[in-house]
């Protein structure tokens, strides 16, 4: 496995600053992620001695974990190695097309199901909704889950805020696009507004980082809770949001979610109030005093979404002077913390200021740089090739952990992703087998499969050929993001879902829309004809699935409701 940085990557000779500032900003993340991963949840320093041989990190450094629960097998994990932070941020980065829509509906339903199978570390909140993403009848929209103590609306974890980076790698510019873009990323899992408020949050610091080469100053922090009031506004810019999500968020949380954010909003405002004030005393516990007033220290608030952004915009300030390794060392040797996650945030937000590249190993650096690249390109405007899924249509979500992996002529095979190479020995606990493998495209992962593997993987649930960039570029970075349609875009048959402009007037499809042919079925008295006919339009003027889903979905609510006055 390879997990040193390669000196041939050519930094220095990067024509763009936007390239550099990607490139950075991403590598730096991954780097925090793999220091902090090894102190997470770490017991003290005993329990860093126990993994390291130190009862301190300075570098990231060969170690050992238990993997897969108390009865899962003790790993070998060389230095470098990342967490889901970094996994899932990567999964983000593939879901970002060529032409810089963002493919939510792939994302929610390939990418994140199958993230459990080789999952390091992850919430239990990102995991329940990998879970429940893996029913058929559930969307990316619609992601209510309610089980074993967790339940979406009161989802506020960092799980979705440490991934949202790529959004902003991929945009010019500050705009509604790559905004609602975070929000839509963050809703498939989170949806406590401490989760999408968070990846809000960072998405700002992280956007004005790059575009002034500067951390941004404390003055400007109170302007990105402010722009959390626009919420509302973005939710109506997305037909699955408005029409589905929105109501169903409402039953759910018992009071709209506009009203959710304004506490938010109030709570945040406190949280400021009190880090500005550290701050002003200009102390040498500064960071440690922020995480402790907020409640970072403590297990009801470590892993709050907008608590962890704001932590670690303080970190990257008090050391935007210095070496980013100097604020990572910092963050991963404060045991209370969620050390992994701040670790990578400010990661990313120092290393899309800084000159330096990471001298440490870093898992997968070639593969992220080829990343970051591609987003910085998209970003300039120029069209880049995008990662094949399979055909939703035929897409069949992994129903638990160890069916995502299975033999494909001869070799093995990880549904959504692509063939396998095995890398290391085998690790056994039970009936299964965890194994460190390589995909084709560049990534490793320590992947958990059968003992006794018989499953066979079909060609219907493996990627094709990666799609090239089209030769005419379309504008990425214009108005307002439009809802997902499906186009055919491949000699293979498959289908992927992308997005058109909303400007173009056939395809200006609104919540008004939605809500006049519900009507009309309603008024119709839910009348066959009319709502198939209705059904059938909705289909061909949004080409979404997600679209005609919504639309079913409210039809549904609307007739169940009234059965239920009538009985």
């Amino acid at each position: 496995m390879n997990t040193e940085i390669k000196p041939s990557v050519p930094y220095g000779d990067m024509e763009k600053h936007r390239e550099r500032a990607v490139v950075g900003s991403a590598l730096w993340a991954a780097a925090g992620d793999a220091l902090g991963w090894i102190t997470e949840l770490s017991r003290g320093p005993s329990g860093v001695a126990h993994r390291t041989g130190s009862s301190e990190v300075t570098r990231p450094v060969n170690w050992r974990r238990l993997i897969g629960g108390r009865n899962g097998p003790r790993v070998d994990l060389p230095a470098g190695t990342y967490s889901d932070d970094t996994q899932l941020r990567l999964a983000v980065c593939r879901s970002i097309r060529g032409d810089g829509s963002f493919d939510v509906e792939t994302f929610g339903k390939i990418e994140v199901t199958v993230w459990p199978t080789y999952a390091l570390g992850g919430g239990l909140g990102t995991k329940a909704a990998a879970v429940n993403l893996s029913r058929r009848s559930v969307n990316w929209f619609s992601n209510f889950f309610e089980s074993a103590g967790q339940k979406y609306v009161n989802g506020g974890g960092n799980g979705a805020a440490m991934r949202i980076q790529p959004h902003v790698w991929s945009s010019s510019n500050l705009g509604d696009r790559m905004l609602l873009n975070v929000l839509r990323d963050a809703l498939v899992t989170h949806g406590h507004p401490h989760g999408f408020c968070g990846a809000m949050f960072h998405a700002l610091c992280l956007s004005d980082a790059i575009s002034t080469g500067q951390i941004p100053e404390p003055k400007s922090w109170h302007g990105y809770i402010d722009r959390f009031s626009d919420f509302g506004r973005f939710i109506g810019l997305d037909p699955q949001l408005s029409a589905f999500w929105q109501s169903a968020w409402a039953n759910d949380g018992g009071i709209p979610v506009t009203q959710a954010i304004e506490k938010m909003m109030s709570e945040a405002r406190s949280d400021l109030d009190v880090v500005l004030k550290l701050l002003g005393e200009n102390t040498n516990l500064a960071y440690h005093d922020c995480l402790d007033a907020v409640g970072c220290l403590t297990p009801k608030f470590r892993g709050s979404g907008f608590k962890t952004a704001l932590a670690a915009v303080v970190l990257a300030y008090l050391h935007r002077n210095q070496n980013p390794s100097v604020a990572l060392v910092v963050a991963a040797n404060e045991l209370e913390s969620d050390t992994d996650t701040i670790a990578t945030m400010a990661g990313a937000l120092l290393g899309a200021v800084s000159d330096r590249l990471p001298e440490w190993p870093v898992q997968d650096s070639n593969y992220i740089v080829q990343e970051a690249r591609r987003l910085a390109a998209i970003a300039r405007g120029e069209p880049q090739d995008s990662f094949s899924y399979p055909d939703l249509g035929h897409w069949n979500p992994p129903a638990k952990q160890t069916a995502s992996i299975g033999w494909r002529k001869g070799k093995l095979a990880i549904v959504g992703l692509g063939i396998l190479e095995p890398l290391s020995e085998e690790y056994r606990s039970g009936d299964a087998v965890w194994q460190w493998l390589a995909l084709p495209f560049g990534q490793t992962i320590l992947a958990k499969r059968k003992s006794n593997l018989t499953d066979m993987i079909a060609d219907s649930q493996l990627p094709g050929p990666r799609q090239k960039a089209k030769p005419t570029p379309q504008s990425t970075n214009a108005g307002p993001t439009p809802p997902s349609v499906r186009a055919s875009d491949s000699a293979r048959g498959r289908e992927s879902i992308r997005q058109q402009d909303l400007s173009t007037p056939a395809k200006r499809i609104t919540r008004n829309d939605i809500d006049a042919w519900t009507d009309e079925v309603i008024h119709s008295n839910f009348d066959d004809l009319a709502l198939g006919r209705l059904l059938n339009l909705c289909i061909d003027a949004t080409g979404s699935v997600d679209a005609a889903v919504a639309f079913s979905a409210i039809v549904a609510k609307a007739k169940l409701a009234r059965q239920r006055r009538r009985s």
